[in-house]
């Protein structure tokens, strides 16, 4: 028996079999006329926000969308270029990753991908354990669903640990081809819904010939996109919709090379940066619209104003590395352990005993709030909590009490975050993100998180332990103040 149709299925199916680009005026006006019934002005704002979301379609700009087949149509003969390192070639496997993008649905997740030879016969593919530090630079910019998340826990050295990656078996491209590495594999797209490529081996010499027509396509894009990014609701749409977006702007005669390399066109970017998504994967923004926004690594000079209001805006005015939602978490932590001594905590979070207080009322309202808050939590804490949970909370706050002591260390030594390199920056960053992220979800321990959360946060930390341990290398030993 067919479905009834629903207001929700009609707009569904109108974005699916569009086949032109359209506003959401357009969407509007073709679903009243389909529905010939009234509709409630709410469900029709409802209906027209799912637009900006959808994995369908792309906001090319205000109020006007692109059906992702539209935009296939233009660029369906360019193939994506995925240059074979020695540890592909040694291995005699291939990751497809984030050098994907932007020819890989969100609706389609990797293992499910197929790829054939250049006869038509698929390519065998098999899942394997692989040491995390060797595969997570495939996927550093693909999104949520794309990355790997089955991990093989080494509980003797965590740095072993290992993640089940679905590999594809070029033996036979090796073999026939002779390829090495630096040589390719071009992947042209055959069909976006069904997840299906086609490989076709490729010489680095040949490649190198056409240097020249890239480098003037990548310079094209990065100014389309330099103007396109100058809307936020651009900038949050993801690197595979902006890419989308840009090869369907772009003049025809440009595409002529032999393949795109979401690898090299990156490297080639001069006004524009890429950065992390909150909800996972990368984005492309405008320089300037890089923030660190109110992270650990946020370094402004500490002007309080001796505001009282609430725990939260003591910590906001004193410029702390830290909220109040983390605070809570600490606390939970330090309070529930015997590894922690909570004076020696205090003085790592606020570098000493009331020496940061802007005076004394504010001194005195801020422990006010501490005797409160330590009596709530000595409640909570004689209640039981999931393992796990307590567990995550636990590593994530040795990893956040560990990069405050970083910053209290360059403190000492009178060095600015601005004097630091750039790829120790960009690993304080991240970890401060995902400690904050991760903190403030386990702050009320009446709110049981859900099981995807505590999985893909038990997932991350076992991936960022190793690089939490090579920061605090980097920077105590490494740095030659020492």
């Amino acid at each position: 028996m067919p479905l009834k149709l629903t207001l929700n299925r009609l707009a569904e199916n109108l974005i699916l079999e569009s086949n032109t680009p359209f506003s959401s005026g357009d969407f509007e006006k073709t679903i009243r006329e389909k529905w010939q019934q009234e509709i409630p002005i709410s469900t029709l704002k409802r209906l027209k926000k799912k637009l900006f979301t959808h994995n369908y379609l792309i906001e090319k700009s205000t109020d006007d969308f692109l059906p992702i087949p539209v935009a296939l149509q233009k660029i369906k003969n360019l193939s994506l270029s995925i240059r074979l390192n020695s540890f592909e070639i040694n291995k005699k496997v291939f990751f497809p990753g984030h050098r994907l993008i932007p020819f890989i649905s969100n609706e389609k997740k990797e293992p499910d991908l197929t790829f054939l030879c250049p006869e038509g016969n698929e390519v065998k593919k098999q899942k394997l354990p692989f040491l995390i530090e060797d595969i997570v630079p495939y996927y550093q910019y693909s999104s949520p669903i794309h990355f790997p998340d089955e991990i093989k826990i080494n509980n003797r050295v965590l740095e072993k640990s290992s993640l089940l990656v679905m590999a594809w078996d070029i033996t036979h491209f090796i073999h026939i081809n002779q390829l090495k590495e630096g040589d390719f594999l071009c992947i042209k797209l055959i069909d976006y819904k069904k997840g299906v490529f086609q490989i076709q081996p490729c010489l680095k010499s040949e490649m190198h010939i056409a240097r020249l027509k890239m480098r003037s396509l990548f310079v094209s894009m990065e100014t389309i996109l330099a103007k396109l990014c100058t809307k936020d609701s651009f900038c949050a749409a993801g690197l595979e919709k902006q890419l989308l977006c840009t090869l369907y702007h772009i003049d025809k005669s440009l595409l002529n090379i032999p393949a795109f390399s979401l690898v090299d066109f990156i490297e080639s970017l001069t006004e524009l940066e890429i950065i992390g998504c909150e909800d996972g994967g990368g984005k492309l923004v405008s320089g300037s619209k890089n923030h660190l926004n109110k992270s650990v690594c946020e370094e402004k000079p500490r002007v309080s104003k001796g505001v009282t209001g609430s725990l939260d805006k003591i910590f906001q005015d004193l410029k702390l590395a830290f909220n109040k939602d983390e605070f809570v978490s600490i606390l939970y932590t330090i309070m529930g352990s015997d590894t922690y001594k909570l004076e020696s905590v205090f003085n790592i979070l606020f570098g000493g005993e009331g020496k940061i207080f802007n005076n004394q009322n504010q001194h005195e309202v801020f422990y006010k709030y501490l005797r409160k808050l330590l009596k709530k939590i000595c409640l909570d804490l004689k209640q039981p909590e999931s393992k796990a949970i307590s567990a995550l909370r636990d590593e994530t706050v040795s990893i956040k009490l560990s990069l405050i002591e970083i910053l209290r260390f360059l403190e000492k030594n009178e060095v600015g975050l601005k004097d630091l390199p750039q790829d120790l920056l960009d690993k304080i960053y991240d970890l401060d993100h995902f400690c904050r992220e991760t903190l403030c979800r386990l702050a009320d321990r009446s709110a049981i998180p859900n099981l995807k959360f505590i999985h893909d946060a038990k997932l991350a930390i076992k991936i960022i332990l190793p690089h939490a341990a090579y920061l605090e290398e980097e920077v105590y030993s490494q740095l030659g103040f020492y």
